[in-house]
């Protein structure tokens, strides 16, 4: 049995964008690290996420698909841009004939990925902390009322009021946790994204079940454009969802 590739990834942050950095080799063993990682990262909602594969040496070309995956997943949530970094070489030849360059933008310098996170468009933010108590349920859907009317999408205020009142009590009642409800409006696209400190993703089950959880996240994945859920750093996790503004606001 061949020895396991060696891997080790640092994480920094680089003026607001967070800065991933690999070292060592790449391959199908350690893919499910990188991607973890990575998406931890996302979580905390930096500016973008910037991968350096300038000491990364891939043992399996097929490894690089794993920033297409997370490029692709970060952009549904929290809709920031995943960069590369690598000079001239092996591997940004392999970026090249895999196209993997034309779907995630690559640089030749870190400094230059930090320069184009800068022309990112900016987007319209709102958050609130919740307690885990009863009432924060009703407490979120305050604030998106009052969030979505100061935005004038009150068209999303009623599928974004029940969004964030199940998000929030699942977080409450089966995360045992207190919530940070997320709001971000970009593009015709209206985020809603809970944090809480439960490792434990949600479950979905079908209308009808007996059981008393699960319905919500039902109701969440039929009224959402997208939804899924992202680990944290902290052992936590964010649950989001996507809405689609309808024409017109």
């Amino acid at each position: 049995m061949s020895p396991r590739p060696y891997l080790n990834v640092d994480v920094s942050l680089r003026g607001n964008a967070a800065l991933v950095r690999l070292v060592g080799e790449l391959g199908l063993a350690n893919v499910s690290t990188v991607r973890s990682a990575v998406l931890k990262c996302v979580a905390d909602e930096p500016s973008g996420v910037i991968v350096q594969l300038d000491r990364t040496t891939v043992v399996t070309p097929l490894a690089l698909s794993v920033f297409g995956a997370v490029a692709r997943k970060a952009s549904d949530w929290p809709g920031l841009q995943v960069l590369l970094v690598a000079r001239p070489g092996r591997t940004r030849e392999l970026l090249r004939r895999g196209a993997l360059d034309r779907f995630v933008p690559t640089f030749t310098q870190v400094t230059e990925a930090v320069r184009a996170l800068k022309d990112t468009p900016a987007r319209q933010l709102a958050t609130v902390e919740l307690p885990p108590a009863h009432g924060s349920p009703a407490e979120a859907r305050r604030f998106v009322t009052e969030t979505l009317e100061k935005w004038a999408v009150q068209g999303l205020i009623e599928d974004a009021c029940l969004v964030a009142s199940e998000l929030v009590e699942n977080a409450i009642l089966h995360g045992e946790s207190a919530a940070r409800l997320r709001l971000e409006l970009r593009h015709g696209l209206l985020t809603v994204a809970v944090r809480d400190t439960c490792a434990t993703p949600p479950s979905r089950l079908a209308p009808g079940t007996t059981h008393s959880g699960g319905r919500g996240v039902f109701l969440v994945d039929a009224m959402s454009k997208s939804w899924g859920s992202t680990p944290t750093w902290d052992g936590g996790k964010v649950v989001w969802a996507v809405l689609a503004v309808a024409d017109g606001g």
